[in-house]
């Protein structure tokens, strides 16, 4: 859970930056990774197989052109 909340965390912080554009790589491996936790989150959690895979699908679906508007909207 450290490792997720650290990753999590750091995609957050360097999303938000309006100083820091990830590029296209950056962007989609921090999406996979945490989407890749959301599967161990269902193997340790089996309770909550359904929530981990909705979570997977969202990470999966997190679109790099969408970030970039996201990214043009902070400096206006």
């Amino acid at each position: 859970m450290k490792d997720f909340d650290a990753l999590f965390f750091d995609f957050f912080n360097r999303k938000n930056d309006p100083d820091i554009v990830l590029n296209k790589r950056e962007f989609y491996n921090y999406t996979v990774q945490i989407a890749a936790f959301s599967d161990r989150l269902a193997s340790l959690y089996p309770d909550q197989k359904q929530v981990a895979a909705q979570n997977k699908e969202k990470w999966l679906l997190e679109s790099y052109e969408d970030y970039l508007q996201y990214k043009a909207s902070q400096k206006k």
